[in-house]
């Protein structure tokens, strides 16, 4: 890989590092320093996707195959089409595992607000 093109990959996964990060704030920081593998596997993988997406962006997810001179042209999932596929499910299963971490917080209700004037008036006409 050319250094330029790896320094850049470089950048893009600790910019998505601080952005997991910065989710992640209300996590207790005893977990979150055992996490600290998963957060960089998500990162890793998020900026894995989006290269693959552009791969195949550009080139398609499938190609023509033909195995020998003599043999009939097939069509056939390209390499890159494939381990996106892999790297989606890995990168779900990531995320879903800190999801976990986030402390579930009860939600209060909200007050039903009371309704305006003008809409006591359209309740009478139904």
């Amino acid at each position: 890989m050319d250094e330029s093109v790896k320094l850049a990959r470089d950048k893009r996964i600790k910019k998505e590092l601080t952005r997991i990060k910065k989710s992640l704030k209300e996590v207790p920081k005893d977990k979150l320093t055992a996490a600290e593998g998963l957060i960089h596997r998500a990162a890793f993988l998020r900026i894995e996707l989006e290269d693959l997406e552009e791969d195949i962006n550009c080139h398609g997810s499938t190609e023509l195959f033909q195995n020998g001179p003599d043999a009939m042209p097939i069509t056939r999932v390209r390499a890159s089409a494939q381990q996106h596929n892999t790297v989606v499910k890995n990168y779900t299963t990531v995320c879903r595992q800190l999801a976990d971490l986030i402390p579930n917080v009860p939600q209060t209700p909200k007050e039903t607000p009371q309704p305006d004037a003008f809409q006591k008036i359209l309740a009478r006409v139904k």
